[in-house]
């Protein structure tokens, strides 16, 4: 008798499921829009120029491949920081930010996970969207974690419901934690307004409400990381306690490399609460993972502590977010156009690199198997895939399953 005889198969996942079967269809006409990675123009990966160039300084650099200690790379911790805060931001010149290198984003949640877990109490609720990322509420199942969801889109499923969110996370018990996307949010690419983010500050603030920020886009929505930063930044300047959890998959091109981190932000006079954060986070990654790669790191400290790299990771930053917006608009126009059945301007106010299209799951599946178009079945559209060469096609195959007004 084996082991393993009576071990089930798991159903695929929503999104890797998708993009296996995208994988596999041969068709000159097929278009991914399953995962979320970018694409230039022509529907290929993208190596950023100023990575590239990192990339050439550190193998003339002769480095070698010793373990990094349990903090990560010292360099990158310092940039993340000054990233996701601002250079002299009042947080980092008080010294409250504990921060740890994980595994890009996903390694970085768990990790934080793991932490709230270990070292809150037992009853703490985690509240994340109604809508959100997947390994999101999966990853407070897998660590044991307690966790419900608060309102998030609007009944047509294409904006949010600020309001009805608000009235959600008011009524949360003191010493939650509240999961929050800190730009892009995904999959909808609907996110609150800076005024919006103003008051469910005051109102977490007041019902004493930890925010963990999952923070997986900055600087590739509006091509600038400090306008991005809004939410946590204007959050950590009023003295607000957090936990932030950031990749450098999108951003930097890094999506193989694992680059990531976690930034715990301690109180006001609290600096000293940093030591038995950053003890028991090293304790938990030494179980996950023991240390980190190297590589992606040197990169991104590499590009953010050069001025020069820094300055054309900059502008490869805006470069990517501009064709994704000019993608939006491509298909806003076409759609309009088409008169395609539906209302499509959340295509143009929603932001990053998801559209959540509205489009129902049975036209989702046509539009898979008669037209070779792959979305997820919940009407996510990864805008990276789409270009000048079959945004067209994408939207009249969309007319013909959907019909006109």
């Amino acid at each position: 008798m084996s082991f393993f005889k009576d071990v089930p198969i798991c159903p695929p996942n929503a999104i890797l499921g998708v993009a296996k079967l995208a994988r596999e269809d041969n068709s000159e006409l097929k278009v991914d829009l399953s995962l979320g990675a970018y694409r230039d123009e022509h529907g290929q990966p993208v190596v950023l120029p100023s990575v590239r160039e990192a990339e050439k300084e550190i193998y003339d650099a002769n480095m070698n491949h010793e373990y990094l200690g349990q903090d990560g790379l010292a360099s990158f911790n310092t940039a993340a920081q000054g990233l996701m805060f601002g250079e002299g931001h009042i947080v980092l010149k008080e010294e409250r930010v504990y921060t740890i290198q994980s595994i890009s984003g996903t390694g970085s949640l768990r990790l934080a996970m793991d932490f709230i877990k270990q070292e809150f109490p037992k009853d703490v609720t985690v509240y994340i969207p109604s809508v959100t990322w997947g390994n999101h509420p999966a990853m407070c199942t897998a660590t044991g974690l307690k966790h419900t969801t608060y309102s998030y889109l609007d009944e047509a499923g294409t904006g949010l419901d600020f309001e009805l969110m608000l009235q959600d996370i008011s009524a949360a018990p003191e010493g939650s934690i509240v999961l929050l996307h800190a730009i892009a949010h995904n999959p909808t690419g609907v996110d609150p307004t800076e005024a919006e983010w103003d008051k469910l500050r005051a109102v977490m603030a007041e019902r004493r409400l930890l925010p963990l920020f999952d923070n997986a886009y900055q600087g590739f929505v509006s091509g600038d990381p400090n306008v991005d930063a809004y939410a946590v930044r204007s959050w950590a300047s009023t003295g607000m306690e957090m936990i932030i959890c950031s990749s450098f998959a999108k951003n930097f091109g890094l999506y193989g490399e694992r680059t990531g981190c976690v930034h715990v932000v301690v109180g006001v006079g609290d600096a000293a609460n940093k030591e038995g954060v950053a003890s028991q986070l090293r304790a938990i990654s030494r179980i996950i993972y023991s240390t980190c790669p190297t590589f992606g790191a040197r990169i991104v400290s590499t590009i953010l502590n050069s001025p020069a790299l820094r300055a054309k990771w900059l502008s490869d930053c805006k470069a990517m977010a501009h064709r994704i917006d000019a993608v939006r608009h491509a298909v806003y126009d076409r759609l309009r156009e088409l008169d395609v059945k539906g209302t499509w301007g959340h295509v143009i106010k929603q932001r990053g690199m998801f559209t959540f299209t509205g489009i129902p799951k049975e036209a989702v599946l046509t539009l898979q198997r008669e037209h070779h178009i792959y979305l997820l079945t919940n009407g996510r559209a990864s805008l990276a895939g789409l270009n000048q060469g079959n945004v067209n096609y994408f939207c009249d195959c969309i007319k013909a399953v959907l019909g006109t007004n």
